[in-house]
């Protein structure tokens, strides 16, 4: 087997910078713990515990056997759930075909960069941002 030391880097990626968020978080635990008052916002982890309706749910599903790997755009019950979201809050109709669920907005924005993003483009970005949103995009050398 080939040691990390040996293994040959993509040159994209040679350049994009590392991303500390989870040793920022660490350092914040610690003072915490040593009783230091820590306002964190380093990590887009909510304030909150997993809500008990949700926690059921999940609970059933596993006692349901529904266990495999689902559609890749998403359950299509839940593409109709979302659609329907957004019809009752916002009065937009929206074909749950076209609605794709992601583990989280860095998936989704990975995948978004991925379809629409080519060498050389420029992208405009909110500053500050996610720093990992920079690094989506030069991995995709824009």
């Amino acid at each position: 087997f080939m040691s990390l030391s040996e293994f040959k880097w993509a040159a994209r990626v040679t350049d994009i910078a590392p991303f500390h968020v989870m040793a920022i978080l660490e350092e914040a635990k610690r003072l915490q713990a040593s009783g230091r008052d820590i306002i964190h916002m380093e990590v887009g982890e909510p304030d909150f515990s997993t809500a008990a309706p949700i926690i059921a749910a999940g609970q059933e599903a596993l006692a349901k056997g529904l266990t495999q790997y689902t559609p890749a755009a998403g359950l299509p019950e839940l593409r109709q759930a979302i659609a329907g979201h957004y019809q009752t809050a916002y009065g937009i109709d929206v074909d749950p075909k076209r609605i794709i669920v992601t583990p989280g907005a860095s998936g989704a924005l990975l995948l978004l960069a991925a379809l629409l993003v080519n060498p050389g483009d420029q992208v405009m970005m909110a500053d500050p941002t996610y720093p990992c949103n920079r690094n989506f995009m030069r991995m995709f050398e824009a």
